[in-house]
């Protein structure tokens, strides 16, 4: 009796152990695994000749971003003939065309490439304004270079042309998780895709000076 005992309770306690563990794999679900977020984002104009093809001339804005890449911190504007400025401030020439192109660095390393697997629910916008929010559409023009695997766009590399003289502030947004079928393969501007979703991963804005060439 006490050896029937002794067997009944030890297989009791096996099944309750062998229930709790099976429980708590359940219970315990696989954390999602993130992207990096970036902490810094650089965009850099590269002038094209005649041919489209880059010369020398360089203008950079660069982003200082928030840990979760929703609030500006600093960005300092720079051109090989300007002086530097403490506000988001560049100046490129009326009439040119320019290569865009954005680096997004993560303890100053370039993570460009997990936005680029990423693709297919990642897209940049670009919305220049004046000084009272509205938007200006024939101040600049930009096309798209890059895609994602469904041929849809990207931004993190673009031409960017400068229609005429003036001053503009240049929205660029980075859209998360939107759906990118609803978003015509032309429209570069952020305003009327409120019916895309996703979240809005960067939100920075730079002060545009364009003078003639």
């Amino acid at each position: 009796m006490n050896k029937l005992f002794k067997f009944s309770f030890a297989a009791l306690f096996l099944g309750a152990a062998l229930s709790f563990s099976s429980c708590s794999k359940k219970d315990d679900p696989t954390p999602e695994v993130e992207m990096e977020e970036p902490q810094e984002a650089i965009i850099t104009f590269t002038k094209l000749d005649a041919s489209g093809n880059e010369t020398t001339e360089k203008t950079t804005v660069e982003f200082e971003l928030g840990e979760h890449n929703h609030s500006h911190t600093s960005a300092v504007g720079t051109r090989a003939d300007d002086h530097s400025h403490d506000a988001p401030h560049i100046h490129l020439d009326a009439g040119a065309k320019y290569r865009m192109a954005i680096d997004l660095l993560r303890d100053e390393k370039n993570i460009n490439s997990e936005f680029i697997k990423a693709a297919n629910v990642h897209q940049f916008f670009f919305t220049p304004k004046d000084a009272s929010g509205n938007v200006m559409n024939n101040f600049v023009k930009y096309t798209y270079e890059d895609k994602d695997a469904n041929g849809r766009n990207l931004g993190l590399k673009g031409t960017f042309e400068v229609l005429t003289t003036g001053e503009s502030d240049v929205q660029v947004i980075l859209s998360h998780g939107l759906d990118k079928s609803k978003v015509n393969q032309t429209a570069w501007m952020y305003p009327g895709l409120a019916n895309i979703g996703g979240d809005t991963d960067m939100d920075q804005t730079f002060e545009l000076h364009v003078e003639a060439d």
